[in-house]
């Protein structure tokens, strides 16, 4: 076997394990439950993150956060989401 065949290798390899530690980054960084405030009552509110979803916009190149769980749903459903804005990004 000649090393020729082993350059392509090498070189997905050399773009494929940035990419997944940047991944795997942004989503333990988007999983869990968190604390925020909430805009509408200035109480504390539980969320969880779609961790998912915020892979995928990094890697789409537009960071962003989904509330997935909120602890004051079902009855605010249709809030504004303002809290987003205490996450991190």
């Amino acid at each position: 076997m000649s090393v020729l065949y082993l350059i392509p290798l090498w070189f997905i390899l050399a773009l494929l394990i940035p990419l997944t530690w940047s991944v795997n980054k942004v989503y333990s960084r988007s999983r869990g439950k968190r604390v925020v405030i909430c805009p509408d009552n200035h109480r504390a509110a539980n969320i969880e993150l779609d961790a998912r979803h915020a892979v995928a916009m990094h890697i789409a190149g537009n960071p962003g956060h989904k509330i997935q769980s909120c602890s004051r749903w079902p009855d605010r459903q249709d809030c504004g989401r303002e809290c987003l804005a205490q996450v991190p990004r």
